[in-house]
């Protein structure tokens, strides 16, 4: 990560996230700074009700944060309409889910190729046979997804996301569904997205060995910021996440 804006593919500034009001009002978030530098892999982790599912549900413009502000690309994208949210989310955000996502109906090429047709752009078909190739579906590419397994559709999806040239993917559990041979090889594959295409990913996973193949740890305990961890491994992560105490003490 890098506070520098200037490198910065996305940044949140002051985010704040309450849901309801009054009494019975419930803060999400509360004063969030975070930057992610081009080309870097970042894993948001923390206990449930952390706020990391409100964290990618706000970069990503799903919800409004009550304040604060989000930056895409060096863009303020936080007062967009929905319109135009919904393009950014086209255009400029790549998604991979733990559930996939694909439409049965579609071949694994065309799935791929869908974000292209939704924002109108042409069909580069070689685009998307070199991003199939690239995940190892070359020869799968006229498959339907009922026809490929869970790691398969995953590696779909991660280049799905990868085909408009995002200036970030945003995975959320991508490995969630997975057996953990297929989900090293999802893992490597989103790491070599980073290191070979220079793509910004950041994914919330609660999986310490997952979170191992990131360049840093960010750790949200009660909706906030509360520790970060660089060049992390599995045991170091499983370690600070046994001592979750220690985190809430330092976000209070």
């Amino acid at each position: 990560m890098n506070s520098n804006a200037t490198s910065a593919a996305l940044e949140v500034r002051g985010l704040t996230m309450t849901y309801g009001a009054g009494a019975g009002a419930v803060r999400a978030l509360t004063d969030v700074d975070l930057a992610f530098a081009r080309g870097s892999f970042t894993a948001v982790m923390g206990p449930s009700g952390s706020g990391k599912s409100t964290f990618l549900n706000c970069v990503a413009g799903l919800d409004r944060p009550t304040s604060g502000r989000v930056l895409v690309d060096g863009r303020d994208v936080t007062d967009l309409g929905e319109d135009d949210r919904t393009r950014l989310r086209r255009e400029r955000i790549g998604f991979v889910f733990q559930g996939f996502h694909l439409l049965p109906y579609l071949t694994a090429e065309q799935n791929v190729g869908l974000p292209l047709r939704l924002a109108g752009r042409r069909q580069d078909r070689a685009r998307i046979r070199d991003l199939l190739a690239r995940v190892g579906l070359g020869e799968r590419a006229r498959h339907l997804p009922g026809a490929l397994s869970g790691g398969q559709q995953q590696r779909v999806a991660i280049a799905r996301a990868l085909v408009t040239e995002p200036a970030v993917v945003l995975a959320d559990e991508p490995t969630g569904a997975l057996d953990s041979t297929t989900a090293h090889d999802v893992l490597a594959l989103v790491r070599d997205s980073v290191d070979t295409l220079g793509q910004t990913v950041v994914m919330v996973t609660h999986d310490p060995v997952a979170a191992s193949y990131a360049d840093t740890v960010v750790f949200l305990v009660d909706g906030r910021v509360a520790g970060r961890m660089d060049r992390p491994t599995a045991d170091a992560v499983a370690g600070q996440l046994a001592h979750l105490d220690e985190l809430v003490g330092a976000a209070s």
